[in-house]
């Protein structure tokens, strides 16, 4: 079993990725080491590999890369290898492909705290989001170039997960129990608390009288997605009761924006009484 894993930076993919590695008896590959392999053959330190991979402006470096990505699962089938790497799920033919979410003030407040180095010092949570944000679509849009791909399109992965509020513990065993499964149908995870309502909840019928613990539906939850954030269009009962449980991940359905008439955005008021009605606080609003 092939399992690929690439994602949003700082949602903790890579953390992930150990621990199918040291608790499952994945063998792990990433990008590193896989770069590793490459400063072997070349018969220079990673240092020196590093410092050549800045000046590549052809790319070579990373062609090499997705070659020895290729050639490891070509040489490996039948083994349980984690791919921990931007790319993998377009290489490695036959894997699992998962793509981890995050909220990006909750990534920029764990770069934050992470402390990686001169180069991610921010002075605020602000400002970590923003620079997150921007390496993210500088990132895309190189691969865009380069592989002709959207790697943001849920359409290319088979598990969908959200970070925000989920342990990696969690999000592990997630992943096996997808791959144990063996089916070919996409699910998607997200936390409830990245889920926005399009309904006010002072609106006659909303769940303000009624909603319980008990009210949670078992069909996944409609939502679409704007500009990184996620609303929901159907089944307002059912996150309300799920944000009760405590519940860190739920099933959604993503929508195309057409598929539902709906006004996604309400006024931040709307919002702060949902917030208040489920007690709890959204991690950033929709502007």
């Amino acid at each position: 079993m092939f399992i690929t894993i690439t994602g949003e930076l700082g949602s903790g993919k890579s953390t992930i990725a150990k621990l199918l590695d040291q608790k499952h008896g994945f063998a792990l590959y990433s990008t590193g080491s896989i770069q590793r392999e490459i400063a072997k053959e070349k018969g220079i330190t990673t240092l020196e590999l590093n410092q050549q991979m800045s000046n590549d402006l052809n790319n070579i470096y990373d062609k090499m890369i997705d070659d020895k990505t290729v050639e490891l699962s070509e040489n490996n089938a039948g083994k349980n290898i984690v791919f921990d790497s931007r790319m993998a799920w377009h290489f490695v033919r036959k894997s699992l492909k998962v793509y981890v979410t995050v909220d990006p003030h909750v990534a920029a407040d764990r770069v934050m705290k992470a402390g990686r180095g001169q180069e991610e010092q921010y002075h605020s949570l602000e400002e970590a989001t923003r620079s997150l944000l921007k390496r993210k679509q500088l990132e895309d849009s190189r691969f865009a170039d380069m592989y002709h791909v959207n790697t943001t399109d849920f359409n290319n992965y088979d598990l969908i997960l959200d970070s925000t509020s989920a342990s990696p513990e969690q999000l592990a065993a997630l992943i096996l129990e997808k791959a144990a499964r063996e089916d070919a149908e996409q699910e998607i995870y997200l936390s409830p608390l990245r889920l926005f309502p399009t309904q006010a909840i002072s609106d006659p019928g909303t769940e303000r009288p009624t909603v319980t613990e008990n009210d949670a539906d078992a069909r996944p939850v409609e939502v679409v997605e704007s500009e990184g954030f996620y609303f929901i269009t159907g089944n307002h009962h059912s996150v309300c009761s799920e944000i009760r449980k405590d519940q860190t991940l739920i099933p959604v359905t993503l929508l195309k924006a057409d598929e539902k008439e709906a006004v996604y955005r309400l006024s931040k008021e709307h919002y702060h009484d949902w917030e208040n009605f489920n007690s709890i606080k959204f991690f950033g609003y929709p502007v």
